[in-house]
C-alpha cells in the first residue's frame, strides 16, 4: 500500500510534479501557438488541476522545510529562498484572485472615476417591483465559457435561473433548414465597392439604393423591384426592370423581361441597374440559428433562462455594447458578457495629453498624461504626469500610461489595485537574499563542494566560473556587398571632423566620432560601410543625401513579416530609404509602415508582439537615418549665455536663436558643405578644413563650460579605434581551447608535462585580463559612470570576470583556466554581434527602466553558467566512454570528479541567478504596466527552466540517480530548455517575444545532428556508469 507522504510529500514526488509542472507549462505555449490564448488558459493555466499542482508543490515545500530541518540555524540561507518561494505562491494567489486591473479612457478637459475591468463578466439584470435596477453577475472569462454557469438573480419571491447551454465561438446567425421553419430566401447583393447580405421572411422588404426586394407581398409599381414568389413549394423572382441572368455551371446569360416569372434558385447571379444579386438560401421550412462561421470575429454563449416556471432560449455575444433582451414570463430582462464598468471613489481630470513625435516621418516616439487627482473625501488637486516608469499611486490603487485615442486627445490608463504585491515582493527579497547568504554561508551545498575541490586540489573556478557560453548559437555577423560607388570622403579631413563636439540627446558631450559610431550602429549594425569608416558615413550622408536614399544600408533585422509590408524579399539584410515609401496618386509619397508604427506604438508595452517591437525598431532606424539628412541629429552649436547650456544642430539653430546668431550657424554652415562638396570633385580638402576650425572655434567661445578636455577626447577617440574588448576575443578563445587541447593530451597520456604550457596561458590571461580591466576603466571615465549599465557592458565585464576567475584558480586547476579563457572569449564574442548596441548610452531613450537593466543582466548570466553546465555534462560523459572499465584511469576519475563538482556549482549559482532574473523580470513588468506574469510564451519557458534546473539539482536525493552518470546527463540535456527560451520562443511560439508571424522556420539540421550525438555519448556512457561515484 502506497504511502501517502511518500506519494505527495516525498523529495522524489517533489521533482515529478516539477516536471509534470514544466511540461503542462511548455504544452500550453503550444496550444496557445496552434490554436489560442483562450485555448491555453482553458486546458492549461486556468485549469483547476494546474492550481492543485502549484498548491501541492507549495505543500510539498513547507513538509521539506521540516524534514531535512532548514530550521537548523547552519542552513538559514536555505531556509530563507525556500521560505521566499511559498511567499511568492501565496502573493501570486492573492494578485490573482483577489486583484484587480482595469483600464480607465478619459479625454483631454474631462474627468472620469470610471475603469473597465480586464476580467470578463456574465451580468443578468432586471428591475424589481420598485422600479429598482438589481442584477447578479459572475468572472466569466473565455477560458470559462466552455466549462458551464448557472446565475442566480433574486427577484422579490421568486428567483431567476440562467443556465449555460452551448458556447458558440466565431457566432454569426444563419438561416438553416428546419422543418419547425418559416419560408426564407436569403441573398447576397453587392455592387462595385460592397456586398451586404440580406434575408428576407414572409411580407418583408429589404431596399439597396433604389431598389426594393420583396418576399410574397404586394410591390409598388412606381418604384423598381425585385419581387420574390412563393408558390406550391418552388420559389419565383419577377421584376418591373429588366433583369439578367447568369447561370454559374454553363457559364451562360440570359435576358429575363420585365414582367416575366422565372424560377429562382440556387447557382445563379443576377444583375439589375448595375447592382448584382445571388440566392444564398430559398427554403420553405428554415430557422435563424447561432452558429459557428469562419466570417464572424464573436464569440456567443446560448443560455437558458428559467423565471416563474417558463424557459426561454438567450443569445449573449462577448463583448457586445449593447445588452441581449429578453421578457419571460412577464419580466424584462438583460444580460451581457465581457469587460465591466466599475466606478472608483476618486475621479482623474486629464490636463493634457502630449504625444512626442520624431521628424520627418511623424512616428511616435513617447507620450504622457498630466493628471489632476480629484477626490472629495481626501486631498484633491493632486497635479501629476504619468509616462512609461513613471507611475501615479493613489488610494492603493496604481496608474500605468497605457495607450492613447487616434486623435491624440484622450489617453488609456491601465489601472491596478493589488493586495498580493506587498506579500509578493517580500517573496523576491527573501529569495534574493537567500541566494547570496548561500553562496557564502559555509555550511551550504555550494561551499562544501568548493571545499571538498579545495582539499583535492582540484579546485576548478567556483562562483564566477563561466558566463554566456552557448549564447554562440544565436545570430549571424552581418555582411553588405561592396557598391560600385561610394562618394569621395577625405580620412584626413573626417579625422579632424571626428574630435568635433557634440551634444547627445541625455545631455551628454562627446566627440562626433563616438556618436557617428552609435549612429552607424543604430542604423547599419556595423560601424564601417564597405571601405568608409562612421565619420565618412555620416558626413557623406549629409552632404549627399540623395545618393544614399537609394543605398541598401538600413539593417531590417529578421522579421519576414516587416519586410513583406515593404515588399522586400524576405532574405534581404538591409534596404534603402526610399524602399520605406509608395508613390501616391498625387504625386506624392507615403510612409509604408505608418500604420504599423501608430497601431504598434499605441499599444499596451505588456501586448507589443515581437512584430510591434520589429516595427518600432526599424521605424525608430528609419527616422535617425532622416535626422541624418536634414542634420538634426548632430547637435554641434552652443546656444549664447543659455543657463541650461543647451546644444543645437543646425537646423534647430536656424529657428530657434536669435536672428544674428542663426545668421552665423547658416553661414558657417552653407560654407563648410560647399566647401566640402567642392572637395569631393577637386579632393582639395584645405577649405573644408578652415570652415570646420570656424564651428570648433565656436564651440570653444560658446560652450566651453560643458565641453570635455582636450585629454578626455583624445582617450574617448583612442578608445573607439583600439576596440580593446572585439580585439580580446581571440586571445581568450585560442589560449582556453590550446589549453584545453593540452588537458585532454595529459588525460590521455599521464606522463605528458603541460605545467609549461599552463604557465604561457596563465601569462597570456593576465595580460589580456589586464587590458580588459585597462578598457573597462577606460569606458568607466568616458561614461562617468560604471560600465555594466546595459547588456553589452553587462557582457564586457562578466567576461572580465571569467578572466579574472580563471587567473585566481588557475594553478589548482589548468581545466578552470581553459574554461574560463574560453568562455571570456565566447561572452566578448556575443557582446559584438550585430544585435548588440555597444554605445555608452542610448540615442532615444523610449523606454528606461532600472529594473529591467538588472533582469536583462542577470538573466544573461544565468544562461552562461548553465551553458557551462551542459558544457561540463558533455565533457563528463565523453570522459567517461575514454575511461578503461577494466582498468580505469585515475586521471580520467579525477578529472571527473572535477568536472562534476564544478558543474553542481555552476549549475547552483546559474539556477540562483536565473530564478532571480526572472522574477526581476516580474517587478520591471508590474513597475511599467501593472502586470507581473502573463503567461507569455517567453516567461512561460523561463519558468519551465528553473523547474528543469532545480529537478536536476534535487536529484542526489533519489539514490538510485545520485551518481556522477545521471547528473551528467541531466545537465547536459537539461540546456534545452534554455535553448527553447531563447530561441525556440521567438522563432516557433506565439506571444509578444515571437517571430512567427507566419509559418514557422524549419528546425535546423544542426539541432538533430546535436540530439543523436548527445543521445549517442549518453548511451555509451551508460554502459560505463558503474565507474561513477555519488555525488
Amino acid at each position: 500500500m502506497l504511502n501517502p507522504k511518500s506519494l505527495f510529500l516525498s523529495m522524489g514526488s517533489a521533482i515529478i510534479l516539477m516536471i509534470i509542472f514544466a511540461i503542462a507549462s511548455g504544452a500550453a505555449t503550444i496550444i496557445e501557438s496552434k490554436t489560442s490564448t483562450e485555448a491555453a488558459w482553458y486546458y492549461v493555466y486556468g485549469a483547476s488541476w494546474f492550481a492543485l499542482i502549484q498548491l501541492l508543490l507549495g505543500i510539498n515545500l513547507t513538509y521539506n522545510i521540516f524534514r531535512y530541518n532548514l530550521i537548523d540555524p547552519k542552513k538559514l540561507p536555505s531556509l530563507i529562498f525556500h521560505l521566499g518561494f511559498i511567499v511568492i505562491l501565496i502573493g501570486a494567489g492573492i494578485t490573482r484572485y483577489l486583484g484587480f486591473e482595469a483600464d480607465m479612457h478619459i479625454r483631454e478637459k474631462t474627468q472620469s472615476n470610471i475603469v473597465t475591468t480586464k476580467i470578463s463578466y456574465l451580468n443578468l439584470t432586471a428591475l424589481n417591483d420598485n422600479g429598482e435596477e438589481i442584477n447578479a453577475a459572475l468572472p466569466l472569462g473565455l477560458s470559462d465559457a466552455k466549462k458551464g454557469f448557472d446565475l442566480k438573480l433574486k427577484i422579490a419571491d421568486n428567483e431567476a435561473n440562467l443556465k449555460f447551454k452551448e458556447f458558440v465561438p466565431n457566432a454569426s446567425y444563419k438561416f438553416v433548414d428546419d422543418k419547425n421553419g418559416q419560408p426564407v430566401v436569403e441573398f447576397v447583393v453587392s455592387n462595385e465597392s460592397e456586398s451586404e447580405e440580406i434575408f428576407l421572411l414572409e411580407e418583408e422588404e429589404a431596399r439597396v439604393a433604389d431598389i426594393s426586394f420583396i418576399f410574397n407581398a404586394k410591390p409598388d409599381e412606381s418604384k423598381k423591384y425585385v419581387l420574390f414568389k412563393l408558390v406550391d413549394g418552388n420559389f419565383t423572382v419577377t421584376s418591373n426592370t429588366d433583369l439578367s441572368k447568369f447561370t454559374m455551371s454553363d457559364s451562360s446569360k440570359t435576358e429575363l423581361k420585365a414582367g416575366s416569372v422565372n424560377d429562382f434558385g440556387m447557382g445563379s447571379l443576377y444583375t439589375i441597374s448595375n447592382i448584382n444579386f445571388a440566392p444564398r438560401l430559398v427554403s420553405t421550412h428554415a430557422s435563424r440559428k447561432l452558429v459557428s462561421t469562419k466570417d464572424s470575429e464573436f464569440n456567443a454563449l446560448i443560455a437558458e433562462l428559467n423565471y416563474k416556471g417558463e424557459s426561454k432560449e438567450m443569445h449573449i455575444f462577448y463583448n457586445l455594447t449593447e445588452p441581449s433582451r429578453l421578457a419571460v414570463a412577464g419580466q424584462k430582462f438583460n444580460a451581457s458578457w465581457g469587460a465591466q464598468q466599475v466606478k472608483l471613489p476618486f475621479s482623474l481630470y486629464l490636463k493634457d495629453f502630449e504625444l512626442k513625435r520624431y521628424p520627418g516621418s511623424n512616428s511616435p516616439m513617447s507620450y504622457s498624461s498630466e493628471v489632476i487627482v480629484k477626490d472629495d473625501t481626501n486631498m484633491s488637486g493632486l497635479d501629476y504626469k504619468i509616462y512609461m516608469n513613471h507611475v501615479l499611486d493613489y488610494d492603493g490603487y496604481r496608474f500605468f500610461q497605457s495607450s492613447y485615442d487616434t486623435d491624440e486627445k484622450g489617453t488609456i490608463l491601465s489601472v491596478n489595485k493589488d493586495p498580493g504585491k506587498i506579500p509578493t515582493y517580500i517573496g523576491y527579497f527573501l529569495l534574493g537574499l537567500g541566494f547570496v547568504l548561500n553562496v557564502v554561508n559555509p555550511g551550504s551545498r555550494f561551499r562544501k563542494l568548493a571545499k571538498l575541490i579545495d582539499n583535492e586540489s582540484t579546485k576548478g573556478g567556483k562562483k564566477v566560473v563561466a558566463i554566456i557560453a552557448i549564447m554562440l548559437l544565436s545570430l549571424n555577423f552581418s555582411s553588405l556587398k561592396a557598391e560600385d560607388f561610394l562618394p569621395n570622403i577625405s580620412k584626413e579631413h573626417t579625422q579632424k571632423l571626428s574630435r568635433l563636439i557634440v551634444q547627445s540627446s541625455d545631455g551628454r558631450m562627446k566627440p562626433f566620432d563616438t556618436l557617428s559610431k552609435e549612429i552607424l550602429n543604430k542604423i547599419h549594425r556595423s560601424e564601417n560601410i564597405n571601405s568608409l569608416n562612421s565619420n565618412q558615413a555620416m558626413l557623406s550622408i549629409m552632404v549627399t543625401p540623395d545618393f544614399w536614399r537609394s543605398e541598401k544600408i538600413i539593417s531590417l533585422g529578421q522579421s519576414k513579416e516587416l519586410k513583406k509590408e515593404l515588399g522586400i524579399d524576405e532574405n534581404a539584410k538591409y534596404a534603402s530609404f526610399n524602399d520605406f515609401f509608395r508613390a501616391t496618386k498625387d504625386g506624392g509619397s507615403e510612409y509604408k509602415l505608418t500604420k504599423f508604427a501608430e497601431i504598434a506604438n499605441r499599444k499596451h508595452p505588456g501586448s507589443r508582439n515581437t512584430f510591434d517591437k520589429d516595427v518600432i525598431k526599424i521605424d525608430e532606424r528609419l527616422n535617425v537615418f532622416y535626422m541624418i539628412f536634414i542634420g538634426e541629429i548632430f547637435k554641434i552649436f552652443p546656444k549664447q549665455d543659455d543657463p541650461s547650456n543647451s546644444w543645437y544642430s543646425p537646423a534647430s539653430a536656424m529657428m530657434y536663436f536669435p536672428p544674428k546668431e542663426a545668421d552665423l550657424v547658416i553661414n558657417m554652415m552653407r560654407e563648410y558643405f560647399a566647401a566640402v562638396d567642392a572637395a569631393t570633385k577637386d579632393n582639395d580638402w584645405s577649405k573644408a578644413d578652415a570652415a570646420l576650425d570656424k564651428i570648433s572655434a565656436y564651440q570653444q567661445k560658446y560652450g566651453s563650460a560643458v565641453m570635455p578636455s582636450e585629454e578626455k577626447i583624445n582617450i574617448e577617440i583612442l578608445f573607439n579605434k583600439i576596440q580593446i574588448f572585439e580585439r580580446l576575443t581571440p586571445i581568450y578563445l585560442l589560449a582556453g581551447l590550446a589549453l584545453l587541447f593540452f588537458v585532454f593530451v595529459k588525460m590521455l597520456a599521464p606522463k605528458v608535462q603541460i605545467n609549461g604550457i599552463v604557465r604561457v596561458v596563465y601569462i597570456i590571461n593576465l595580460l589580456a585580463f589586464l587590458a580588459h580591466t585597462v578598457g573597462l576603466g577606460l569606458r568607466w571615465y568616458i561614461a562617468e559612470h560604471a560600465p555594466w549599465s546595459n547588456a553589452y557592458e553587462s557582457m564586457v565585464y562578466i567576461a572580465w570576470a571569467l578572466g579574472f576567475s580563471g587567473i585566481v584558480f588557475a594553478k589548482r586547476s589548468p581545466i578552470a583556466l581553459a574554461l574560463t579563457s574560453i568562455l571570456a572569449g565566447v561572452t566578448l564574442f556575443v557582446a559584438h554581434l550585430s544585435w548588440m548596441d555597444p554605445q555608452i548610452t542610448t540615442l532615444v531613450p523610449v523606454l528606461q527602466s532600472y529594473w529591467l537593466t538588472i533582469h536583462v543582466s542577470v538573466i544573461t548570466a544565468s544562461y552562461g553558467f548553465l551553458g557551462l553546465c551542459a558544457l561540463l555534462g558533455g565533457f563528463t560523459l565523453l570522459l567517461i566512454i575514454l575511461q578503461n572499465k577494466k582498468k580505469p584511469n585515475p586521471e580520467i576519475s579525477r578529472n571527473i570528479l572535477e568536472a562534476t563538482r564544478i558543474n553542481e556549482m555552476a549549475m547552483i549559482l546559474g539556477l540562483s541567478l536565473l530564478t532571480l532574473g526572472n522574477f526581476l523580470g516580474g517587478v520591471w513588468a508590474n513597475e511599467s504596466w501593472g502586470r507581473y506574469w502573463g503567461w507569455d510564451s517567453k516567461e512561460t519557458w523561463a519558468l519551465v527552466s528553473i523547474l528543469v534546473y532545480a529537478a536536476v539539482l534535487h536529484i542526489r536525493f533519489i539514490p538510485k540517480l545520485n551518481n556522477q552518470y545521471a547528473f551528467a546527463v541531466a545537465s547536459f540535456f537539461a540546456y534545452w530548455s534554455i535553448i527553447m527560451t531563447y530561441f525556440g520562443v521567438n522563432f516557433y511560439l506565439a506571444g509578444m517575444h515571437s517571430y512567427a508571424a507566419g509559418d514557422p522556420l524549419p528546425v535546423p539540421d544542426f539541432v538533430w545532428i546535436s540530439i543523436v550525438i548527445m543521445v549517442l555519448m549518453s548511451v555509451l556512457a551508460f554502459t560505463k556508469r558503474s565507474l561513477c561515484s555519488r555525488l
